[in-house]
């Protein structure tokens, strides 16, 4: 991924990232989420940030460089940016996001278990 040699006024530039930041922000829906993703960015470009928060996600669990080396096929280069960022509000609020479905999914899975238990005694 490489940006143009030519550098842009910088009050469009500003513009333009303030109107990328609010059509984020407006985004509620996960397919609306995913329509964006896919036709704002390449394949590449999608994979490159998934791989950021993959690499994030996996250093705040413990994984060593070689593990998420292994996993996510990235550089020890990209692991040390990552980890760099992950004091920065924008990866810790990713995290923090990530952490809450991941939580949310978990308990939703043990409410519906103990549901589906409780369904199969009543029979």
């Amino acid at each position: 991924m490489r940006l143009s040699d030519q550098s842009m006024d910088l009050g469009i530039e500003k513009e333009i990232r303030k109107l990328l930041t609010q059509i984020i922000a407006d985004v509620r829906e996960e397919k609306e989420a995913e329509q964006l993703l896919s036709d704002l960015l390449t394949p590449a470009e999608q994979m490159a940030v998934a791989k950021r928060l993959g690499i994030a996600m996996s250093l705040i669990r413990g994984a060593s460089y070689e593990e998420i080396k292994k996993r996510l096929k990235v550089s020890s280069a990209t692991i040390a940016k990552v980890q760099e960022s992950l004091d920065t509000p924008g990866m810790k609020l990713a995290l923090s996001k990530a952490a809450t479905d991941e939580w949310a999914e978990k308990w939703a899975n043990k409410l519906s278990s103990a549901v589906n238990k409780l369904m199969g005694s009543k029979s």
